[in-house]
């Protein structure tokens, strides 16, 4: 595989990774707007499920992104692996150091 197909396919799992990211968002935000219909907006039971998405999306991310690598390493697209592996780790750090500097007391 030459270098340059190897980049345009890591690039191609961070943009797969991305998409995967956008709809686990608004999968969050759909299920807090489904209970919003439910229960009604005076229980704020959309707030709890929008802040646990939000806090704990690096175990839920890891509901997609295992099986996804799995995947792509059986389809034989390691460079594609890589790329999502990659995008992963990003967000992972990035919720990360979010949450550290919501939570840390200065």
């Amino acid at each position: 595989m030459s270098q340059r197909n190897e980049i345009f396919q890591i690039l191609l799992g961070l943009f797969l990774i991305v998409g995967l990211h956008s709809l686990a968002i608004l999968i969050i935000f759909g299920l807090g707007w489904l209970s919003v219909q439910i229960f009604g907006s005076n229980n704020y039971y959309y707030l709890g499920i929008w802040l646990v998405g939000a806090w704990g999306f690096f175990i839920w991310q890891m509901l997609y992104v295992i099986p996804v690598c799995i995947w792509l390493r059986r389809q034989q697209r390691v460079a594609m692996m890589k790329g999502v592996i990659i995008g992963a780790v990003i967000t992972a750090l990035l919720n990360g150091s979010c949450f550290l500097l919501i939570f840390t007391n200065r």
